[in-house]
């Protein structure tokens, strides 16, 4: 009966191995990617930094140990819209303004909010959602320079005391992080706060009512600057004692120690001091450092004043409104037409 089993049982049905793997456990993050610093740096590009800046005080891409990179501003379309390049660094900051009722103690005072903003293209390390410790960073830092100082006057936004001010927001949004970002980020504020204009609000002395007229029908108004905050970052080397450079690019902030970001204005005032990092500075350091950031902040507020009014003056070519006739007037008088001069009435009393 074996016999018969094992030569006319049917064969068993062939089925495939397959080798399930044994899931391996999760690697923990440590506390120097859970800041988000996932980028990472050779051994050979950390020696070759330092190496340079020691022997030759050079860098990587060419400038001196306290040289900045070049600086570019890019104004509009619209009013209150400015992104500016730090050699590879883009930072945009757009500011906007709306009239809503006082809030706080002070019923004749306005405010001024910062929001920063990341977005994923510009660096691994972002991620989209809540901000990070690095875009909390940078809030705080803007929020003392621009808001604590007074660099905008509170009390000229102001509508109807009690009821009616002008709440002003500026948002940085961070493009291309390449080193850098307060620095940029600072220009950008303070380029978009040039830049911007509200509406012209009036209130009738009759009826206590706020009308807010269009910008067709009255020239907006910009907004009172006091200063112009700039921020200058230094980075500090654990390695070497004394060596430092200024405007640090992103593979050499993985190479510093620690930074010391120094926001001042042309009146040589301090308006804020943040460091960051665990290598020590000594007193000294931080007094030439402040000694150059001095120099520094004039040359970065004059050369965006410059870009400032080139822009002022494109936008007011663009904001001309020509009279009846004035195409045809124009081929004799480029000047005939203009807002204000009555030429059309001129020259209607004189047929």
């Amino acid at each position: 009966l074996s016999q018969f089993l094992l030569v006319f049982a049917p064969p068993p049905p062939r089925c495939s191995t397959y080798h399930v793997p044994t899931p391996r456990p999760r690697p923990r993050r440590t506390s120097r990617m859970a800041k988000g610093d996932d980028l990472l740096i050779s051994a050979n590009e950390r020696a070759f930094i330092l190496t340079a800046l020691r022997e030759n005080e050079l860098r990587v891409d060419g400038r001196g140990p306290f040289d900045a990179r070049p600086v570019s501003y890019r104004f509009g379309p619209t009013d209150g819209v400015c992104e500016v390049s730090l050699g590879q660094t883009r930072v945009l900051a757009v500011v906007s303004a709306k009239l809503e009722p006082p809030t706080g103690a002070r019923s004749n005072e306005g405010t001024v909010t910062i929001n920063v903003e990341f977005s994923p293209m510009a660096s691994p390390n972002f991620e989209a959602g809540r901000p990070g410790d690095k875009a909390s960073e940078l809030a705080v830092v803007l929020e003392r320079a621009i808001r604590e100082t007074g660099a905008v006057d509170v009390e000229s936004l102001c509508v109807l005391a009690g009821r009616r001010v002008w709440h002003v927001r500026v948002d940085v949004h961070v493009l291309d992080a390449c080193g850098n970002i307060v620095g940029a980020a600072s220009l950008a504020a303070n380029a978009a706060l040039l830049s911007f204009r509200r509406p012209e609000a009036t209130v009738s002395p009759d009826t206590q009512r706020v009308t807010v007229h269009p910008a067709d029908v009255r020239e907006p108004v910009p907004l009172a600057l006091h200063h112009l905050p700039v921020a200058i970052t230094f980075g500090f080397f654990a390695e070497h004692d004394g060596l430092v450079v200024v405007d640090p690019t992103v593979a050499e902030e993985m190479v510093t120690g620690s930074h010391l970001t120094v926001v001042l204005n042309v009146h040589n005032e301090l308006c804020a001091v943040h460091k960051g990092g665990g290598c020590a500075v000594a007193p000294g350091e931080i007094m030439r450092c402040l000694h150059i950031a001095t120099q520094m902040t004039k040359a970065l507020t004059e050369e965006l004043k410059h870009a400032h009014g080139a822009w002022e003056e494109r936008r007011d070519k663009g904001r001309v409104r020509r009279h009846y006739g004035a195409q045809a007037a124009a081929a004799v008088n480029p000047d005939f037409g203009l807002p204000g001069r009555g030429d059309h009435l001129k020259r209607g009393e004189e047929q």
